[in-house]
């Protein structure tokens, strides 16, 4: 079978991917790719693909008819064993556990005092099994477009339930029999725990994240960075990583006057270990595979290609797991091993020097990983070419073999880790450097996230590069193509005919978005924001959530958009306002238009001298300014004056676009509702309501004065003001207006060409 593991592999894969759901988006490429496999190969080959096809399926049907859960959700007490996921970070305890069922549940624990986080993070190791009493939650789905789909990430890991713990007893827990890898879990934690003793303190996120595959450690600043020049991957443990560790370990051995055979043989004990060490992270898991594979194919005399090992590695672990392909590492893993595999006759083409070599693999790698970056992040780094030429074999090379060196020593001699100032000294420079030019003009192109057909056409222009490059070698032409490829879902975003207004789900507060047909102009109608907490020392976490960079960052770079013309801030309130500055630097904003006189308030005063620092301007918004951008029509009503006194001076912005005629009230109340009515009489088609629902908004009049078809209520789920109260809804409903909320629905959009459009909501 030598040579056929691949399409053994390929057959597996198209097996998978029918049998598991939400991939719908890929089969029919899948199916095409398959009819022209089957259509090029031979019997054999034939036979090969078609046979594993159907484990493909089998498998995957077998793993998705048992990835669901045994709880109801009524359970109150637990004894759960801590697995290789223990996280104490501020005034919060992480963690993933086991059930006495053996189903796994997502811990959260809420920390008292620094006093018990310091016992816990003596007393908690993997292995560990305590009583504890709290409730089960479904964890949160994507709320919006592109956000983050918690509940669908831990599914995929077979976890259905969050136990929000309100008491542990620490005094109840034992620790169990520890199977094998148990104990290499202790021994990872143990290590992690000598990492942080002895280590200089700004070595030890890098010594964590390439020893132990532990990123935790990282700033956020250094991992935005490394993100935007396309090296991030440095900062976990990958495949050159694992061969690197691999040959290290076998030239010590065999310069100590070991035998080939025998340190083979503690090569093969040693890999699996290592792969938990780790974090068996997917590109580990398939270097240390491939790696095994190919020193067993020498010891047993039954040698077999690298394209072979991939193949097999790939079927094992689809095959015990199908659920690692929703993983973008795993994608990006298999996809560049496989795409510089079989672009060795390119690489070795190449120039002789370890710079032209280094290019072509850096070249190979950044065109095959392009379809999935683009899916996952919606950018792409036009640094990565050459910042990968420089930061593979710095990191490679240097950073990790010496940590590991100093590291393996400093158990023995602890001061061995001054050995390591020189490469501190040098790292705190590179690292400030990656933060500066990552900061440069251009790092990034935002493509936004294709839609199905659009990855089609880029899966297929990135394979018609590869071909163009192996027989023609003409780069131009390649040229031409890597720009079609970045191009295309820029343009399709961009230039889109459909016009949106969207209401964005930030929680308690307002955020709403608008796009114009054709790109003729994009406003932000506040924010968001979440209202600072003091907190003491100890409670404070690494990284505290945040509504710019968790929410609308991803959103807007998931649609594309890198330009926001206007952004109306329309009064000082926190929980509209609160996010802006989390914009700053990431989207160009032209300018920003307030309410007059708001920032007397400190929270609009802060927001713009932010705004002076990123050169963007700031002034009011004009009673009666209108202006007009194709069909939309806007216009300001209020306020009247430049006192500003509050939710009553919020900006009200009434626009006709998309066939409808829109009121946008910011947290105008019954005062100024009133004020509005008197001054203007207008038809509404949409309402959006004042004051997230509140009872001081939203007045009856209003109402019979404007005839909204719909409303629309932006408010956080469960929120602690009793939003939206509840006489707001029987008005509404007794005027037979349409209610939509982004407590319940999540994001809420009306797409229009034309005079006409639809509404679509995110949640059902």
């Amino acid at each position: 079978m030598r040579g056929k593991f691949i399409y053994m592999a390929a057959g597996m894969l198209t097996g998978v991917l029918w049998a598991l759901p939400s991939l719908g988006n890929v089969r029919l490429l899948l199916t095409a790719a398959a009819f022209w496999l089957i259509i090029r190969l031979d019997m054999k080959g034939k036979a090969a693909f078609l046979s594993y096809l159907i484990l493909g399926l089998v498998s995957g049907e077998f793993h998705e008819e048992r990835n669901v859960t045994a709880f109801t959700g009524e359970e109150e007490k637990w004894f759960v064993s801590f697995s290789e996921e223990i996280i104490i970070d501020g005034d919060r305890l992480k963690a993933t556990v086991i059930a006495a069922n053996h189903e796994k549940l997502r811990l959260l624990y809420r920390l008292s005092s620094p006093e018990e986080a310091e016992q816990l993070r003596n007393v908690l190791v993997p292995g560990i099994a305590c009583h504890v009493s709290g409730v089960l939650e479904k964890p949160e789905g994507a709320r919006n477009r592109h956000g983050f789909d918690y509940q669908t990430f831990l599914e995929h890991k077979h976890i259905f339930w969050q136990l929000k713990a309100d008491r542990m007893s620490v005094s109840s827990c034992i620790q169990k029999g520890n199977l094998v890898k148990g104990d290499i879990l202790l021994w990872r934690a143990k290590g992690m725990d000598h990492l942080k003793a002895v280590f200089p303190e700004s070595l030890q996120p890098v010594a964590a994240a390439l020893l132990f595959g532990d990123r935790s450690l990282t700033e956020e600043e250094t991992i935005r960075a490394y993100q935007r020049l396309g090296v991030i991957h440095l900062l976990a443990i990958s495949g050159l990583h694992v061969g690197l560790v691999t040959f290290l370990m076998y030239y010590t051995m065999i310069r100590a006057g070991m035998s080939k055979e025998a340190a083979h043989v503690l090569l093969l004990l040693f890999l699996p270990v290592y792969a938990l060490i780790a974090g068996g992270s997917p590109p580990v898991v398939r270097a240390v595979l491939m790696t095994f594979l190919l020193l067993l194919s020498i010891r047993l005399r039954h040698q077999f290609t690298s394209l072979d090992a991939l193949g097999i590695s790939f079927m094992l672990v689809v095959f015990l797991d199908p659920y690692f392909i929703y993983q973008s590492g795993f994608q990006l893993s298999y996809l560049v091993s496989f795409s510089l595999l079989l672009s060795s006759k390119v690489i070795l083409s190449a120039p002789s020097s370890f710079l032209g070599k280094m290019l072509a693999v850096t070249s190979v790698s950044q065109i095959a990983g392009l379809p999935v970056l683009m899916y996952h992040f919606f950018e792409v780094s036009l640094y990565s070419f050459v910042a990968n030429l420089f930061f593979v074999p710095f990191y490679s090379f240097l950073v990790l073999p010496l940590l590991l060196i100093v590291f393996l020593f400093s158990f023995a001699v602890e001061s061995a880790v001054i050995f390591l100032e020189p490469l501190r000294f040098f790292l705190e420079k590179v690292d400030r450097a990656a933060v500066e030019v990552s900061e440069w003009p251009a790092a990034v192109i935002v493509t936004g996230r294709p839609d199905a057909f659009s990855l089609t056409i880029i899966c297929l222009l990135s394979v018609l590069s590869f071909l163009q490059w192996e027989k023609v070698n003409d780069l131009r032409r390649m040229g031409v193509l890597l720009l079609l490829i970045i191009g295309l879902p820029v343009i399709v975003h961009t230039y889109s005919a459909a016009g949106e207004v969207s209401f964005i789900d930030v929680g308690q507060g307002d955020a709403i978005f608008i796009t114009l047909p054709f790109n003729k102009g994009n406003y932000l109608i506040d924010t968001g924001g979440l209202l600072p907490f003091q907190k003491e020392e100890w409670q404070q976490q690494t990284k505290d959530f945040s509504i710019g960079e968790n929410v609308l960052l991803p959103y807007l770079k998931g649609r594309g958009v890198t330009r926001i013309d206007k952004l109306f801030l329309t009064h000082s309130d926190y929980d509209h306002i609160g996010a802006a500055q989390e914009l700053f630097g990431h989207i160009v904003i032209k300018e920003i238009v307030i309410s007059p006189g708001a920032e007397v308030k400190p929270v609009m005063k802060k927001t713009i001298q932010q705004a002076a620092v990123y050169n963007i301007p700031v002034r009011y918004g004009k009673y009666m300014e209108s202006w007009q951008e194709g069909n939309a029509y806007f216009q300001i009503l209020s306020p009247i004056d430049y006192q500003y006194e509050g939710n009553n001076d919020s900006l009200v912005i009434y626009a006709v676009l998309g066939g409808k005629k829109w009121l946008f009230t910011g947290d105008l109340e019954a005062e100024g509702e009133k004020q509005l009515i008197e001054n203007f009489s207008i038809d509404v088609d949409i309402l959006k309501v004042g004051h997230h629902g509140s009872h001081s908004s939203t007045t009856e009049r209003l109402i019979a004065e404007t005839t909204p078809e719909a409303a629309v209520i932006s408010l956080g789920k469960n929120n602690r003001y009793g939003h939206p109260h509840k006489e707001v809804i029987e008005r509404l409903q007794s005027w037979e207006v349409n209610v939509w909320r982004t407590d319940i629905h999540g994001e809420i959009t009306y797409t229009y060409k034309g005079e006409t459009g639809t509404f679509s909501t995110v949640r059902p």
